[in-house]
C-alpha cells in the first residue's frame, strides 16, 4: 500500500528559517485518528472565521459544525513522531450555491468546501516551526496523550498545565479508504487552501454519537464553552491505520 500511494511523487525540499530542511509534500508513513463533528449555533461559529469570504457549511439552517480531531503521526519522513489535535469549522470559501447540508453530505461537490483550522496544538517544537511557516497553521506546542478505554478511543489535550479538551470517540470497523481534505489557513494576509491526501482504515459513523468531549479551565475550554457546542456527535470517525501527504498550498486566495 505505501508503495502505490507515495509511488511517482515528486519532492521539493525546502529550508526553514531555523535552517531545517524538510519535503514537501510532507509525506506521513503511519498513523492514527479519531474525529468527531458537533453542532453549534452559526452565529456564534461565524465569529471565529478571518473573513466574510468563508462561510459556514451549515448543518441546518442556524446550526454550524465544530470539528475535533486528534491525531498520533508515528512515522513522518523528515520530522520525528508527533501528536497533534484539531480544532476546526467547515466552511465553504466564496461559494455560488450553499445549501444547508448538502457540503457536509457531499463534499467532493464544493471545489472550495475544507476545513477552516482555528487551533492546532503540537506536541513538538519541529512541528510546530513548519507547521507555522510552511502554511500559517495556529499551532501551540501542548501536551496530547492517547489511551485506550475498552472500546473507546480517548485523547486528552493538555497546556500550561490546564487542560483543554478530552475527546472520547467509540471504536468502529474500518475499511479502506482514499479520503482527501482541504485545509484554510491565513498567512501573509491570504487565505491558503491546501490539499492533504490520505489512504488507510477508517470507520465512519452518522447520526449516531458515539463520541463525546469534556472542556478543561483552560482559556481555549472556556472560549470553546462560550459557542455553546451540542453534546451529541453528528458524526465520528476511527482511523487505527493511515498514509498522507501534506502538499503546499494549492491556492492563495484573497483575505
Amino acid at each position: 500500500m505505501e508503495e502505490t500511494f507515495f509511488a511517482g511523487v515528486k519532492i521539493v525540499d525546502v529550508e526553514l528559517s531555523t535552517g531545517v530542511r524538510i519535503g514537501l509534500p510532507v509525506r506521513y508513513y503511519d498513523w492514527s485518528a479519531i474525529m468527531a463533528h458537533f453542532p453549534a449555533p452559526a452565529a456564534k461559529v461565524r465569529k471565529l472565521l478571518p473573513t466574510k469570504k468563508l462561510k459556514l457549511a451549515q448543518l441546518v439552517p442556524g446550526t454550524a459544525i465544530l470539528s475535533m480531531v486528534a491525531m498520533e503521526y508515528r512515522q513522518v519522513a523528515d520530522v520525528a513522531p508527533y501528536n497533534e489535535f484539531g480544532i476546526m469549522v467547515p466552511v465553504l470559501y466564496e461559494p455560488t450555491v450553499n445549501i444547508p447540508g448538502l457540503p457536509l453530505l457531499f463534499p467532493h461537490w464544493f471545489r472550495r468546501f475544507g476545513l477552516y483550522i482555528h487551533y492546532l496544538p503540537v506536541t513538538t517544537q519541529a512541528a510546530y516551526d513548519f507547521g507555522v511557516e510552511i502554511w500559517g497553521y495556529p499551532k501551540i506546542v501542548a501536551e496530547i496523550s492517547f489511551e485506550d478505554v475498552g472500546q473507546v478511543r480517548r485523547c486528552r489535550l493538555r497546556a500550561g498545565g490546564k487542560d483543554i479538551v478530552t475527546l472520547d470517540v467509540n471504536k468502529l470497523a474500518t475499511r479502506a479508504r482514499s479520503m482527501n481534505y482541504y485545509s484554510y489557513t491565513v498567512k501573509d494576509g491570504q487565505i491558503l487552501k491546501t490539499l492533504i491526501q490520505t489512504q488507510g482504515q477508517y470507520g465512519i459513523a452518522r447520526f449516531r454519537g458515539g463520541a463525546s468531549y469534556t472542556l478543561g479551565d483552560h482559556p481555549i475550554a472556556q472560549e470553546l464553552r462560550a459557542l455553546g457546542m451540542g453534546k451529541t456527535a453528528v458524526e465520528h470517525l476511527y482511523a487505527p491505520r493511515v498514509q498522507s501527504m501534506l502538499h503546499p498550498a494549492n491556492e492563495r486566495l484573497p483575505l
